[in-house]
């Protein structure tokens, strides 16, 4: 596997997104425009992908939500500190997990969802 920079868009790569257990991620092209909306509303920053595409055997082992966005190309765990809750609903992200005043959870769910951790 080639790791290619930039190949989703300016500033993110599919590789990025991948399973922690090596299972290839395929984002959601609004995923992805979010976090270029979130990494410009932040400053340009560069912004670090902890956690994007989970396969069913992945999210088990980390004790995902059985229907967690992950499972479906639709979240990504961001660094907490990088984004406030507010910067990541101007970005236009519908489901946000946070810890105190900072995203650490968002995704692209049609519903609006919230929670904290």
């Amino acid at each position: 596997m080639g790791l290619v920079v930039g190949d989703l868009s300016a500033h993110f790569s599919r590789w990025e997104f991948d399973s922690h257990d090596g299972v290839q991620a395929h984002p959601d092209v609004r995923l992805v425009d979010a976090l270029e909306r979130l990494r410009s509303i932040c400053g340009g920053r560069p912004l670090k992908i902890v956690s994007g595409y989970r396969s069913p055997a992945q999210n088990k082992a980390v004790g995902g939500a059985p229907r967690s966005q992950h499972l479906y190309n639709r979240a990504v765990d961001i660094p907490e500190g990088y984004a406030t809750i507010a910067q990541a609903e101007q970005a236009g992200f519908r489901g946000i997990g946070s810890k105190g005043i900072w995203a650490v959870h968002v995704d692209v769910r049609s519903q609006r969802a919230r929670w904290t951790y």
